[in-house]
């Protein structure tokens, strides 16, 4: 298996792949590529063996990505596809999904969350850990869900979004793509696409 980054993100990977298959003999870290000058085995990590951009696939080799900027990772995993490589999914033992749930590739799903009927996670989306989603939530590709956030049934996250941790959407409600919801908001309508909303009930603020 190797992360696609190198930075604490990537440090957290590596845990919840060990969680995963830790107990595996024929699991094995071959490490990290990063285009950054990340130092991450100075942290009791395996080292960083190339760049993203230069790594060459080889037989046997998996890959997930460790980065938590959403269009970075986007960029990344499509690099790694144009050349072959193939991702896998990570999902703590630990997490509770309905069997009618639809599961994409390259996904994370972190410990204690609970994911209810015919929900659908789309391909490299990561899901922190302790979110609880109702019937039919749908979560679009590459979008990260931070910690203790609820979906009520038949809400949505399109591509690219990031929700902030204790974030809170109401039945029905949508966050169009790259959107941004900042921590503990609460999301009761739709949030527009390139934008980012703050706030219970929550609204758009300018940087």
């Amino acid at each position: 298996m190797i992360i696609l980054g190198g930075g604490a993100f990537a440090r957290e990977i590596y845990d919840l792949a060990k969680y995963c298959y830790g107990n595996d003999e024929d699991f094995n870290l071959k490490g990290f590529i990063s285009e950054k000058e990340d130092k991450i085995e100075f942290d009791g990590y395996a080292p960083i063996i190339n760049t993203i951009t230069d790594y060459k696939i080889e037989k046997g080799d998996v890959f997930f990505c460790g980065i938590g900027n959403v269009k970075i990772r986007k960029k990344c995993v499509k690099m790694i596809l144009e050349k072959g490589g193939e991702f896998i999914n990570l999902i703590h033992p630990n997490t509770v999904i309905s069997p009618s749930v639809k599961l994409g590739t390259g996904i994370g799903i972190k410990a204690y969350c609970v994911i209810a009927s015919d929900a659908i996670i789309e391909d490299y989306a990561f899901i922190q850990s302790s979110v609880i989603m109702g019937h039919d939530v749908r979560i679009g590709k590459y979008s990260q869900i931070n910690s203790f956030s609820f979906f009520a049934g038949k809400s949505e996250v399109k591509e690219m979004v990031l929700v902030g941790a204790h974030s809170k959407f109401i039945q029905g409600a949508i966050a169009e793509d790259s959107s941004t919801i900042g921590m503990g908001s609460l999301i009761i309508r739709k949030v527009k696409k390139n934008t980012t909303v703050f706030g219970s009930p929550a609204k758009v603020v300018e940087f």
